[in-house]
C-alpha cells in the first residue's frame, strides 16, 4: 500500500493543506508555503522504533504574528491505497482487514484520523480513529495498535543532509569486515550485476557500488553516532572530488533501471535497508515498505553528482516524497511528480498537473521547453510570455529601468513560440502559475491574441488581465515609432534623414546586426533617455505582472 492523500487542520504550520500523492511526489513553493510542518507532520506520526506521537501546545497552527490567536483544535488525515485488488489479503496485512474500505473501483483504503484538542485545563488530548467510507468512526477496541501495526509496515525514513545531524561513526568510506552486513548487501548486488557483463565493466561495477555506499551512508543519512577522523573527512572530500565515481554510479542506475532488472532493484533497497540498521536507526520490520522524506537533496551536491544521487534514489522501489528548490533537480522529474505549493490566506493551495491533462504533443513540448530547458521558471510566480528572444532581453532591461526587478518579484519572461502558446497558458493555470501574454501586431500575433481569449473566456479573467498586443507589426516597428529611430538608423549605417520606408531600415538595421543585438541597444537608449522615454503601453504591462505577481504571492 501508499499514502495516497493527506489532509492537514490547524497543525503547526499548516492553517489547511489537502494533497494527494503518488509514487514520486516532488515538492516546491517559497519559504513559507509549509514545508517543515509538513514533514514533521508524517516523520513524527510514522517514525520507526517511537511510541505513537501525542500532539503538544506547539503543535497547534496560529496566524502568523499572532500567537494568541493559537487554535485550540488541529486534525489529520491519512488515506493508504491498495495498489492491488487483493492486497487486503496478503499475510502481512492480516492484522489490519477489519480497517479496509473498498472503492467503486474495487481497490481498498485505510483512512486513519488523528484529532488533537487543547482541553480547559491547558492539557492536549490525543485522539486516533479509522474511518468508513462515509467518513464515521469504525468501533474497533485497540485502534492504538492498529496504529502501532501501520508504523510498522508503513514507517517514514526522513533523508536529509548529514550536516544537520550527528555524523557517522569513525571508520572509512567502505567497511572492511566480510561479515559486516552492508558488505554483504552490497556483495550481493555486486554478483547480480555481473551477471551482466556485457553492460558493465569491472571499474564501474566496482566505482558505482562504491558510490552508492559514500552517497547513501554520507549524503542523506544524518544517524547517530560521531565522525571525528582527520581520516575519515579525507576521505569523504576524495569521494566528492572524484567525478569518475559519479559517471560509474550513472552507467549502474540506467542498468538497474532497466524493465528486466527488479531483483537488482530490490537487492538494492536491502542494501538502503542494511545501511539504515547498521548506522543506528531503529529496527525497521521485515515486511516494512518505508516511505522515504527525501530533504532539498540538491543542498550539498554538485548537479552531476545530484543527477546520479536521483537516479539511485529512483531505483528504489518505494514511495518518495521530495522537497527541493534547484531547477536541475526538477529537470530530471516527470511533469505529473511536480506539485507547486502557494500559501493563500486560508489555507494551502497544492497545484498539480495530472496524468492525461495534456496531450502527447502538448506534454512533449512542455518538458522540452519548461523542464529539460527552464525548469527554473516552475518556480515563478508569474510568466510573462512574449513571442521572440527579442522581447526577453529587451522587456527585462526596460522592466529594470521602471524600477522592476522581475527575478525579485518572481516573474520570468518566456518565449513561446517554439513550444505553441496554448500549452504554455494550460500548463502554468494548471500549476497556479500567473501569466500575461505580449503579442505583436502582425497576422500571427493576433492569432495569438485570439488563443488568449479563447483561453479566458468563461472564466474570471479580463482581457486587460492576460493580454497586451502592440500596435505595430513587431517589437522593431513599434519601438521605432516610439521614439528610438536613432537606433535603427544607426545600426543600418543610415543618415537620419534618408527617404526609405521603415520597414527596411529595421530589415538594414537587423542585416547589420541582429535583432537581440538592437533590443539591447534600445535598452541603452532608453536609459539615457530616462524612464520617460519609455513606452507607456509597456509600463502598463509591467504594472499588470507585477500585480499578477504580488496578488499571487499574498493571496
Amino acid at each position: 500500500m501508499y499514502l495516497e492523500r493527506i489532509e492537514i487542520v490547524g497543525f503547526r504550520g499548516i492553517n489547511r493543506l489537502s494533497l494527494m500523492l503518488n509514487d514520486n511526489v516532488v515538492l516546491i513553493g517559497e519559504n513559507a508555503w509549509g514545508k517543515s510542518s509538513l514533514l514533521d507532520t508524517l516523520t513524527l506520526l510514522f517514525s520507526p522504533g517511537t511510541d505513537l506521537y501525542h500532539f503538544k501546545p506547539d503543535d497547534f497552527h496560529y496566524p502568523l504574528g499572532d500567537e494568541a490567536s493559537r487554535q485550540n483544535h488541529l486534525h489529520i488525515v491519512l488515506t493508504f491505497y491498495a495498489r492491488e485488488i487483493d492486497s487486503p489479503e496478503m499475510p502481512k496485512f492480516h492484522h489490519l482487514r477489519p480497517l479496509w474500505v473498498k472503492g467503486n473501483n474495487g481497490l481498498s483504503r485505510i483512512i486513519y484520523r488523528l484529532e488533537g484538542e487543547v482541553q480547559a485545563d491547558g492539557n492536549v488530548s490525543t485522539s486516533r480513529s479509522f474511518l468508513n467510507e462515509a467518513g464515521h468512526a469504525l468501533e474497533l477496541k485497540n485502534v492504538d495498535e492498529l496504529a502501532r501495526e501501520i508504523v510498522r509496515l508503513h514507517p517514514v525514513l526522513r533523508l536529509r543532509d548529514a550536516r544537520f545531524g550527528q555524523r557517522f561513526r569513525q571508520g572509512g568510506i567502505l567497511p572492511d569486515q566480510e561479515n559486516d552486513p552492508l558488505t554483504q548487501q552490497l556483495t550481493k548486488l555486486s554478483e547480480e550485476l555481473e551477471c551482466n557483463p556485457q553492460k558493465l565493466s569491472n571499474k564501474d561495477l566496482k566505482q558505482g557500488l562504491q558510490a552508492i555506499h559514500a552517497l547513501l551512508k554520507h549524503y542523506f543519512i544524518a544517524l547517530d553516532a560521531k565522525e571525528n577522523s582527520a581520516a575519515v573527512r579525507y576521505k569523504n572530500g576524495r569521494y566528492r572530488q572524484n567525478s569518475e565515481l559519479w559517471q560509474s554510479l550513472n552507467y549502474l542506475n540506467q542498468l538497474i533501471s532497466e524493465p528486466e532488472s527488479r531483483n537488482m532493484r530490490m537487492i538494492l533497497l536491502g542494501v538502503f535497508s542494511t545501511l539504515i540498521q547498521a548506522q543506528g536507526t531503529e529496527h525497521l520490520d521485515t515486511r516494512a515498505v518505508p516511505l522515504l522524506l527525501i530533504e532539498d537533496p540538491e543542498s550539498r551536491l554538485h548537479p552531476i553528482m545530484l543527477s546520479a544521487a536521483w537516479g539511485l534514489l529512483n531505483n528504489l522501489p518505494l514511495q518518495k516524497i521530495t522537497t527541493t528548490n534547484s531547477g536541475d533537480l526538477l529537470s530530471l522529474v516527470p511533469l505529473e511528480s511536480v506539485y507547486r505549493l502557494v500559501r493563500q490566506s486560508n489555507r494551502i493551495a497544492a497545484f498539480r498537473i495530472d496524468a492525461g491533462e495534456l496531450n502527447i504533443q502538448e506534454r512533449r513540448r512542455i518538458s522540452f521547453h519548461i523542464r529539460l530547458n527552464r525548469a527554473s521558471s516552475l518556480f515563478a510566480r508569474s510568466w510573462l510570455l512574449v513571442e521572440g528572444e527579442t522581447e526577453v532581453w529587451l522587456l527585462t532591461e526596460l522592466a529594470r529601468q521602471c524600477g522592476y526587478h522581475f527575478e525579485t518579484e518572481g516573474i520570468k519572461v518566456i518565449e513561446f513560440a517554439q513550444s505553441g502558446l496554448k500549452p504554455l497558458l494550460k500548463y502554468a493555470s494548471r500549476m497556479g502559475i500567473e501569466w500575461h501574454v505580449l503579442v505583436d501586431g502582425d497576422d500571427a500575433g493576433k492569432k495569438y491574441a485570439e488563443t488568449v481569449r479563447l483561453f479566458i473566456n468563461g472564466s474570471e479573467d479580463t482581457e486587460r488581465d492576460r493580454l497586451t498586443q502592440l500596435p505595430a507589426l513587431d517589437m522593431e516597428n513599434f519601438m521605432f515609432k516610439e521614439g528610438f529611430s536613432d537606433v535603427y538608423y544607426d545600426a543600418a549605417v543610415l543618415p537620419t534623414n534618408v527617404h526609405m520606408p521603415m520597414r527596411r531600415i529595421i530589415g538594414k538595421a537587423i542585416q547589420h546586426s541582429s535583432k537581440p543585438d538592437l533590443a539591447i541597444e534600445v535598452a541603452e537608449k532608453a536609459g539615457q533617455l530616462g524612464i520617460e522615454s519609455i513606452p507607456p503601453l509597456l509600463k502598463k504591462m509591467f504594472s499588470r505582472i507585477l500585480w499578477l505577481a504580488r496578488g499571487r504571492a499574498s493571496r
